[in-house]
């Protein structure tokens, strides 16, 4: 049996963010692929990140930037749009001390039909 998916649905990896980490599949609205996201920078998975990434805002990403030790990820809204849409969400971490949340409301929008992570919103 495979263990739950970081993402919090509950699932098994396997049935859940796996089958888009392992390129079986692509999420077809922006809150799985944002859920996707978080389970790739939970399990290491650069690749993964930058093919979801918007190719105008995607920094260089290396093995050095997946340090964090994250816990758990809690989706607040998510407002799903025809090429544009909006995911709020909070992303537990371990700062060695206590944990601490990444709070986001991010902004993800249809390119060459798939849907991509572009940045955060101001809050």
């Amino acid at each position: 049996m495979s263990s739950s998916c970081p993402c919090g649905t509950g699932k098994s990896i396997d049935q859940c963010c796996g089958l888009y980490l392992s390129g079986q599949t692509y999420p077809n609205n922006a809150e799985a692929l944002m859920r996707s996201r978080y389970s790739a920078y939970v399990t290491g998975n650069i690749p993964y990140l930058k093919k979801t990434w918007h190719p105008d805002t995607c920094p260089e990403l290396t093995s050095d930037d997946l340090h964090t030790s994250w816990l758990r990820l809690d989706v607040i809204r998510s407002k799903k749009g025809l090429k544009k849409s909006v995911v709020e969400f909070k992303a537990w971490f371990d700062d060695g001390d206590s944990e601490r949340a990444l709070h986001e409301i991010s902004l993800f929008k249809l390119h060459k039909k798939r849907w991509v992570y572009v940045g955060p919103l101001d809050q």
